[in-house]
């Protein structure tokens, strides 16, 4: 055996043993790179075939991937993800690399590297406590998700230099606070387009801080412990706010204003009455109150809204409602009112073109279809004393009615628990 040919053996011993410790299993878009235990194994990158564009690194086994790791990585791939990764803790970035996700490691530290070329940055089940300073290395960056962490709170100016972010998702850490520090404008009020801060831990949030934002089309703040609602909110393109899911008991809308504002989400709180000054919002086309604590509705504490197409009352405690008016929203198209605790309904006199009415699920024993104003074109009565449902206007009229032998009192409150409580 020459010389050459003892090396070139030696060379494949190595090779072999050194895969023996990790694991590159390809197919046609995605790599698989296992149980990473130094910058040795990197050797690896070689391999991976060109028509690949996803490069994910499992059980990582150090606790730093530092800079010269993912340094390596060939240039095709566009994506790259560390994921179950429990020994991590600190991962270095260098500029080339365009899109990263961790997923489920213990990271406490991320180090990203001036003049960052990064995109998108996904960190989720993680150890930070707070948005890491070198993000605004990363001027690149248009998505930043950092879920299912330990953040303490939220400071805008600590991502005022990213003046291209356009998503934040800060959704499921134990965030208790949102400010803004920062005494100049930042980049970042001309692009953030949507800011996700819920399952949280917030208990009472100052909406002027987001009047800044003025690019910001979407707020979610649901799932949170929120009791209060600070501030004048002047946002002329904010057209969803998300606040279900909290503790609101009262809800006062008198200093907003918001004249994009198309969806209002107020599920699963305290909320006794309709929120103040709602209908000065009348750009506003959905609105759910469901799940909270009204006893009575009248219609009219509406009137004005002739853009609201959907309205949702529905697992509330109401006994009675008032609809007959002409202080009625023009263009309603739905209301909800199920799982309440009505025992009459009047639908004789509704100036809706074309109304869909759900009402099952409650006490009903007095209702008189013959009245019933023709622009109720689908009603939903089911489970109530007396049952009623047409789906279209044609099959309206006084066969679609049925007087029941009361048993649905019965099983009124388990369905009120099993519907309403989720």
């Amino acid at each position: 055996m020459t010389l050459l040919s003892i090396y070139r053996l030696l060379l494949v011993l190595h090779t072999v043993h050194r895969f023996g410790s990790m694991r590159l299993q390809c197919s046609r878009e995605f790599c698989y790179f296992y149980d990473l235990t130094s910058n040795e194994d990197t050797f690896a990158y070689r391999y991976i075939p060109p028509n690949v564009d996803i490069l994910t690194v499992e059980n990582a086994l150090m606790e730093h991937l530092d800079h010269s790791m993912l340094q390596g990585v060939p240039s095709f791939i566009d994506h790259v993800m560390v994921t179950n990764s429990y020994a991590l803790r600190w991962v270095s970035v260098p500029k080339a690399v365009n899109s990263l996700m961790i997923s489920t490691s213990s990271l406490q530290r991320i180090d990203i590297e001036t003049n960052s070329t990064l995109s998108y940055l996904g960190i989720a089940v993680c150890n930070l406590v707070k948005v890491p300073i070198t993000v605004q290395n990363a001027q690149m960056l248009e998505w930043l998700h950092i879920t299912s962490c330990k953040l303490q709170g939220l400071n805008l100016a600590s991502l005022c230099e990213n003046g291209r972010l356009r998503v934040l998702n800060l959704m499921a850490n134990k965030i208790r606070y949102v400010v803004n520090t920062s005494t100049r404008y930042c980049a970042l009020y001309d692009t953030l387009a949507s800011l996700t801060l819920s399952e949280n831990l917030l208990t009472t949030v100052n909406m002027e801080l987001f009047n800044v934002l003025g690019r910001m089309d979407s707020l979610h703040l649901q799932n949170n412990k929120i009791r209060a609602l600070l501030g004048q909110l002047i946002h002329s393109m904010l057209a969803e706010v998300r606040l279900d899911g909290n503790k609101l008991k009262d809800v006062d809308l008198c200093e907003w204003v918001v004249p994009s504002l198309s969806i209002i989400l107020l599920d699963r709180n305290n909320i006794t009455m309709i929120p103040k000054c709602v209908k000065n919002i009348t750009s506003v086309s959905m609105l759910t109150l469901r799940s909270n604590r009204l006893s009575t509705f009248t219609i009219e504490s509406l009137a004005g809204m002739n853009a609201l197409r959907e309205l949702d009352i529905s697992c509330n405690k109401l006994t009675t409602v008032t609809l007959s008016t002409e202080h009625f929203p023009a263009d309603l198209e739905v209301i909800n009112m199920d799982y309440n605790n009505l025992t009459a309904l009047d639908l004789s006199f509704i100036p809706a073109r074309s109304l869909e009415v759900r009402v099952s699920y409650n006490l009903i024993s007095r209702f008189d279809v013959n009245a019933t104003s023709r622009n109720v074109s689908q009603l939903s009565m089911y489970q109530n004393p007396i049952i009623c449902a047409w789906h279209t206007p044609f099959l309206w009229g006084r066969d679609r009615c049925n007087q029941t032998d009361g048993s649905v009192l019965l099983v009124h409150n388990e369905h009120l628990r099993n519907a309403c409580h989720n």
